[in-house]
């Protein structure tokens, strides 16, 4: 069968059979149901542009107008006339999908097709803060706009416009009452402690220093305790944060002030589902990421001495979204509207186009690192090597380095495509390389993976936050690996029953060492590294020289040069297109 046979093939024929069959084999039965409450919030974070769905993952086979459909059959069906529904989103919009990223500015056209939302409260992430084109998109086409300008809350970020005026990032804080149960909600937001932000934006942290501001005391006069039932604090933050613990010092301040009554936190960024318990009047909730989850949280007896929580993670399927929304179809007027949207754009952005084939899937951490499996092995081994510079390389040894958080999802087995391209590697890099000793070189590679914590090379924390008290193995042959969450209330929060999936931890960086038989200790060689790394390479060398007792040297940016070659994801789409064409001969 030719090259070109095979790829249509693959192109036209339904994804699903590209997996094996016991992915479908799952009754309804077999949905945990959920209890809806006297107030009742639905929560997405992370989104990174993943607004079509995952065309391979069944488990994750709802497109944005399917999950519109799914909130407006909830509030239809769901929702007696004393029970109140708040939708919450906690930022992160972009980078990670090619419906978001292969637009210029990214999300110009996703931003419009996610505000299609009718969402109660949201906020922005790091992603949006980025670049400054990013940051405006965000400001002018969410913040200020129309439909959520009386929504968006950012505690403690401001946008700078164009003549250097600083303003508010939408609301400091606002307050609002439930429709039906009149219930008094305070709600702030904050982002974690982030520091790249660019020129358009200023962040204030740690998130403790907005708590010294004249607005924020200005508050607290302004709603007492005892003319509010409820806290609402949602942001992009951790709610399990080993290290900074930022949510938990903002708690212990709030309770200051707010003793009686119940604090309700939304989280995000690190990419997992969680669920943590803080006093008995107050929770807090995490929802994953890339439109696999929709967070479920439902209180009774707000108002009492005594609430009761109740979570679900609801995976981001069209068979979870019938279920919970007790519906026979997710076909509702605006969500087909905007089911079609999304098509159309994927289509006028060429994402469909085939450019090769998987064959096999390759995993960021549900295999070990050096396992064949591994997406990074598959890098360092197959990709990197192709690396081709500007500059003549025959006769000098090389290191390439790249920080794991440059991957950003599993490449899964099938046809690979533009949009692939975006979704494992979403980011555009540009090689720069410094001349250092070889024995120097050998050395940086176990510096950013063990000594410091580097936050911002890695993926954002999902596997290293895992709880060690971990859920027991289930191993059911009825059932796919997937998510098994442990939380503060067990490990019966996925509405999706899964076999236990093993994950390892990932490394700050991965390296590909060419190192040629001459090369001695002190002889120079070329460490390469992606441009968005130069401070933290520059860094790690300082301290290993003093650290081998040499003063009399320091490296900055001035010695960086230019690499030239070919992005990673550029590498990766010939390595594809290259692997298919022998796969299948």
């Amino acid at each position: 069968m030719k090259l070109a046979s095979v790829l249509t093939f693959y192109a036209t024929v339904s994804t699903a059979f590209l997996l094996p069959e016991r992915y479908f084999d799952i009754g309804v039965n077999k949905i945990r149901s959920l209890k809806v409450g006297e107030l009742n919030f639905l929560h997405t974070t992370d989104t990174h542009g993943w607004l079509g769905s995952h065309l391979v993952q069944p488990d994750f086979d709802a497109d944005w107008g399917d999950f519109i459909s799914f909130v407006d059959l909830f509030k239809k069906n769901r929702l007696t006339n004393k029970q109140d529904l708040l939708v919450i989103d906690t930022g992160d919009k972009r980078d990670g999908n090619g419906l978001s990223d292969a637009t210029s500015p990214s999300g110009i056209a996703t931003t419009a097709l996610f505000n299609e939302q009718d969402y109660d409260l949201l906020t922005l992430g790091n992603h949006e803060l980025y670049n400054p084109a990013n940051t405006e998109v965000e400001y002018y086409s969410t913040a200020m706009s129309h439909k959520f300008k009386n929504k968006y809350v950012c505690s403690n970020v401001d946008f700078v416009k164009e003549d250097g005026t600083i303003v508010p990032f939408g609301n400091k804080y606002l307050y609002l009452e439930t429709p039906k149960n009149k219930i008094r909600i305070l709600t702030l937001s904050f982002i974690f402690h982030f520091q790249k932000a660019n020129q358009r934006a200023r962040v204030t942290s740690p998130i403790e220093e907005i708590m010294t501001r004249d607005w924020f005391k200005e508050m607290l006069e302004r709603h007492p305790e005892n003319e509010l039932d409820m806290l609402l604090i949602f942001g992009h933050v951790p709610i399990t944060d080993h290290e900074n613990h930022e949510l938990e010092q903002v708690h212990e301040y709030l309770r200051k002030f707010y003793p009686n009554i119940i604090i309700q936190y939304f989280g995000g960024h690190s990419h997992i589902r969680d669920f943590v318990i803080l006093d008995d009047k107050s929770s807090c909730l995490q929802s994953g990421r890339y439109s696999e989850t929709v967070g479920f949280l439902s209180i009774d007896n707000v108002k009492s001495e005594k609430p009761s929580f109740f979570r679900r993670y609801i995976n981001f399927s069209k068979r979870s979204f019938k279920f919970h929304s007790h519906a026979k179809s997710l076909d509702t007027h605006k969500g087909k509207h905007v089911s079609s949207k999304v098509e159309c754009l994927r289509k006028s952005l060429g994402l469909n186009k085939v450019i090769g084939f998987v064959s096999k899937t390759y995993y960021m951490a549900a295999r070990q690192i050096d396992s064949e499996e591994n997406v990074y092995h598959m890098l360092v081994n197959k990709v990197l090597p192709r690396l081709k510079p500007d500059i003549d390389i025959s006769s000098v040894s090389r290191f390439i380095t790249i920080n794991t958080g440059a991957v950003r999802y599993d490449l899964f087995k099938g046809p690979f495509t533009k949009d692939s391209e975006y979704i494992v590697l979403p980011f555009p890099n540009k090689w720069l390389y410094l001349e250092v000793p070889l024995y120097l070189a050998m050395q940086v590679e176990e510096y950013l993976n063990h000594r410091p914590s580097i936050a911002s090379l890695g993926p954002p924390q999902s596997f290293a936050l895992s709880r060690p008290d971990s859920c027991p193995l289930v191993n059911d042959p009825s059932l796919s690996e997937g998510y098994v969450t442990r939380d503060d209330f067990g490990c019966n929060g996925d509405d999706t029953p899964r076999n236990s999936q093993n994950t390892y931890k990932i490394p700050s960086v991965v390296q590909l060492r060419e190192i040629l038989p001459s090369t001695q200790p002190n002889d120079n060689v070329h460490f390469i590294f992606y441009s968005f790394v130069q401070s933290d390479i520059i860094q790690a060398l300082n301290s290993l020289l003093i650290e081998n007792n040499i003063t009399d040297k320091a490296y900055d940016a001035t010695d960086c040069k230019a690499y030239g070659g070919k992005s990673t994801q550029e590498l990766l789409r010939d390595y594809i297109h290259e692997s298919t064409e022998g796969y299948l001969t």
